[in-house]
């Protein structure tokens, strides 16, 4: 084979090669495919309801402090906490307006919110959240096939972040790609888990 021939060969060799080689292949089990399919399944969810078990340990309390009730949201902005135990708690945010309610002492309190919405449902429904949290906090991806689950963990990128959030786990369901458990601890140590 001439050195001109060879060359040839070898250039076209390359020119199929790269391509193949510079196509991403994507692998359902990474940290951006989980994200892009939580993000896809949030956009598709337009309402969710779920009873729900909060547990905060705060350095103030000898023991940890356990609250549930029923969660409900609707898109694009509506949401409705109602706790249940121990302290009986309704909080209703809708049209801008954050409403409580405490049955057992027949009062309610109402507080404006409209400048703090955006961000609240944002959060809810996550639309760009994951991508807002990456500006401020290193992800830590775990994966272990045994569990029903993928695992975010957060930790902060600045010092500044770390004074209000030292920490942040996110469990997400791996077939619907929900989160199904949420986990920060705070500043101060205090930590709340739902």
């Amino acid at each position: 084979m001439s050195l001109t021939k060879w060359i040839s060969v070898a250039l076209c060799t390359a020119a199929v090669a790269v391509p193949a080689s510079a196509a991403r292949v994507v692998d359902p089990n990474s940290l951006d495919e989980v994200i892009h399919r939580v993000q896809e399944q949030q956009k598709k969810t337009s309402s969710l309801e779920a009873d729900f078990r909060q547990e905060k340990e705060l350095a103030l309390l000898a023991k940890p402090e356990q609250s549930t009730g029923h969660f409900t949201f609707s898109k694009p902005n509506n949401v409705l906490w109602r706790y249940d135990a121990p302290k009986r708690v309704e909080m209703l945010i809708t049209n801008g307006v954050l409403t409580t309610y405490y049955p057992d002492l027949n009062r309610a309190e109402q507080i404006e919110v409209k400048r703090y919405q955006d961000r609240i449902f944002k959060y809810m429904g996550a639309s760009g959240a994951i991508d807002e949290l990456a500006a401020y906090f290193d992800f830590t991806f775990v994966n272990k096939s045994d569990d029903p689950f993928y695992m975010l963990d957060l930790k902060p990128k600045t010092k500044g972040i770390a004074k209000r959030v030292r920490h942040i786990r996110i469990w997400i369901d791996k077939k619907n790609y929900l989160t199904t458990k949420f986990e920060y601890t705070e500043g101060d140590g205090d930590v709340t888990r739902y």
